[in-house]
C-alpha cells in the first residue's frame, strides 16, 4: 500500500472529509490532498502531526507500506528508527532458521553415522540339550536326581559335552546341534531419528530460503 492510500483510508474509516482532517492535523488542506495523492510525502514535523492527529500506530503502517514507500519515508527520523529495527528483525529471524538446520543437519548425520557402525550379522550359534542332573557331592557313576529337560543357545562352542553348577546340582550338557542365528544392529534405531533430523533441517533452509 502506498502512504497517501493508507492516509486516505485512515480519514475515511474515522468518517471525516479533507478539510477536516486537515484542520485537526494543523495542515492546509490541498497540502492533505497532494499526500492522499501520493504527489509529495510529508516531513518529519507533519508526519507526527498526522500520526497525532489520525492515531497511527508506526509499526502497523510500517508492515503494510510497499518497500518503495519506506524508501520515500526513510526521513523522517521517528520511522528511519523503527524501519532499521524491523530489518535487523527480518534478517535474525532466516540466520536462525539457517542455525537451527546446520544443528539438525548434523545431529542427523550424526544418528544415521551412528546406524551404520553395526548393521546386523549372523552370529553361529551351538544348541546343547540337558536332561540329566547329578547331585553335587556324589560319586561317580551316581545316577541322575531327575531328568529335566532343557535346552540352551550358545555362542561359544564349549566342547561335546560340559557340565554346569545349578542350585539344583550338576547338570549336564550335550551338544546336539549348530546354527547361524541372525544378531540385529545394535544402534538400528538410531536410523529413523537421524532421518528425521536431516529433513527437518532441510525444511529449516527452505524457510529461510523463503523468508529471505
Amino acid at each position: 500500500m502506498k502512504f497517501g492510500d493508507y492516509l486516505r483510508h485512515a480519514r475515511v474509516q474515522r468518517g471525516w472529509t479533507q478539510p477536516e482532517a486537515a484542520a485537526r492535523a494543523g495542515i492546509e488542506q490541498s497540502y492533505l490532498s497532494k499526500l492522499e495523492t501520493g504527489k509529495s510525502i510529508p516531513s518529519g514535523e507533519i508526519y507526527d502531526r498526522l500520526a497525532g492527529a489520525y492515531g497511527i500506530a508506526p509499526h502497523a503502517m510500517l508492515d503494510i507500506l510497499f518497500p518503495a514507500e519506506l524508501e520515500r519515508l526513510r526521513e523522517i527520523d521517528s520511522l528511519r528508527a523503527l524501519m532499521l529495527a524491523q530489518s535487523h528483525r527480518r534478517r535474525a529471524i532466516p540466520r536462525r532458521w539457517l542455525t537451527a538446520g546446520l544443528v539438525a543437519l548434523a545431529l542427523g548425520g550424526g544418528f544415521v553415522g551412528l546406524s551404520m557402525v553395526d548393521r546386523g550379522r549372523d552370529v553361529a550359534t551351538f544348541t546343547y540339550v540337558s536332561d540329566q542332573v547329578f547331585p553335587q557331592d556324589g560319586a561317580e557313576g551316581d545316577e541322575p536326581v531327575r531328568a529335566a529337560a532343557a535346552t540352551r543357545y550358545i555362542a561359544q562352542m564349549r566342547g561335546p559335552e560340559f557340565t554346569e553348577a545349578t542350585p539344583e546340582g550338576v547338570r549336564l550338557w550335550r551338544l546336539v546341534g549348530s546354527g547361524a542365528q541372525w544378531q540385529p544392529a545394535r544402534f538400528g534405531w538410531a536410523l529413523v531419528p537421524g532421518l528425521l533430523l536431516i529433513s527437518a533441517g532441510l525444511g529449516c533452509f527452505f524457510l529461510a530460503g523463503r523468508w529471505r
